[in-house]
């Protein structure tokens, strides 16, 4: 050793040699570093370059990127989602996710892209967005709950229950999710039999984590003999409009007769006669329409809206998950005296 380093006993000399390993290693590393982060980008921009939108009024392109646009930029284009501008937020979002180096910064604007795509009906360019989160950040919850929606409206129901697993090792609690995927995918399901899907949605009702309404709603589609056997008192407030609009040829006038309830809201419709209403059914809508019958009146209908319990917002017509933020089993029925209009169809089964 001393022919080939003759200072190699000297103490200053090793130090020299691992202080020169030290920068060796750290050049290597910021090299190979700054590698992986021109790939990363490469990649990024490769991807983002799949999502370029088509003819928009909006040139965000020819504004010079500042940092502090970010902000206000990203407010327009939710507010632009909001209302259903998709294609100019959609512009904006890529625009951002281009000017801006780090994923951990632009990984909020990943997710808002994706959702846009959701929103405006682009599945597959809302997948591709949540599986590039993904690849990064295999620990967004938020993708993954997104890329979930996407699947299960994509009819994907394998790959939708896929994305549980990793939201249970989180620590996150999904049976709720579970059990609407099986629910869904049982009632889509065409290579069940009539008798296979209605002996599943029946033995569906034991379980709480099951929609009630959902399942009353196709047992009244495939027999509504089992739907009316199924029928919980508890429940009645829930499935109002359903019961409601069910045609007369469907009504088991036996069952109908021994509830309260049930009696009150047939009689409200013209069904039964006045004779069998009780005072108080505790419906105050079903109540007054009774009154009204009672006054002479047959003019009086009623008319549904939808309340989301998450979000509160109010729709005109029933959902599965909430239009507004995606929630499940959130539906809240709300019923409102209107003047009556010619029936010209049913839409509800």
């Amino acid at each position: 050793m001393d022919k080939i380093l003759p200072a190699y006993h000297d103490p200053l000399f090793s130090i020299f040699i691992i202080v020169v390993m030290v920068l060796v290693v750290a050049v290597a590393s910021n090299v190979l570093g700054n590698y992986r982060k021109d790939k990363q980008r490469k990649n990024l921009k490769d991807f983002l370059g799949t999502l370029t939108p088509d003819e928009c009024t909006l040139h965000i392109n020819k504004v010079p990127f500042e940092p502090l646009l970010i902000n206000p930029l990203s407010l327009l284009a939710h507010t632009l989602t909001t209302q259903g501008e998709y294609q100019k937020a959609v512009a904006i979002y890529l625009y951002l996710i281009d000017h801006i180096a780090h994923f951990s910064e632009k990984e909020h604007l990943l997710e808002a892209l994706g959702t846009t795509y959701l929103k405006a009906g682009f599945l597959k360019r809302s997948e591709s967005v949540f599986l590039e989160i993904l690849r990064k950040q295999p620990r967004n919850q938020t993708a993954l709950y997104s890329i979930e929606v996407v699947y299960e409206l994509l009819n994907d129901y394998e790959k939708a229950m896929q994305t549980l697993k990793p939201l249970e090792i989180m620590g996150a609690k999904p049976e709720k999710l579970r059990a609407h995927i099986t629910l869904t995918s049982v009632i889509r399901d065409s290579s069940l039999s009539q008798d296979q899907k209605i002996n599943r949605l029946t033995a569906y009702l034991e379980d709480e984590r099951y929609s009630y309404r959902r399942i009353i709603q196709e047992l009244f589609k495939l027999d509504y003999n089992r739907a009316w056997d199924a029928i919980r008192e508890q429940n009645l407030q829930e499935i109002l409009d359903v019961l409601w609009f069910l045609p007369t040829s469907n009504l088991k006038l036996d069952i109908i007769a021994q509830n309260r309830l049930l009696s009150s809201i047939y009689t409200a419709r013209g069904v039964l006669p006045l004779e069998n209403a009780v005072e108080d059914c505790g419906l105050f809508a079903i109540d007054t329409m009774i009154a009204a019958r009672r006054g002479g009146s047959t003019e009086v209908d009623l008319n549904f809206s939808y309340g989301c319990n998450q979000c509160k917002q109010l729709f005109p017509i029933t959902f599965v998950r909430c239009p507004k933020c995606y929630a499940i089993n959130t539906i809240q029925v709300k019923e409102s005296i209107a003047k009556k209009r010619t029936q010209t169809g049913y839409s509800l089964l």
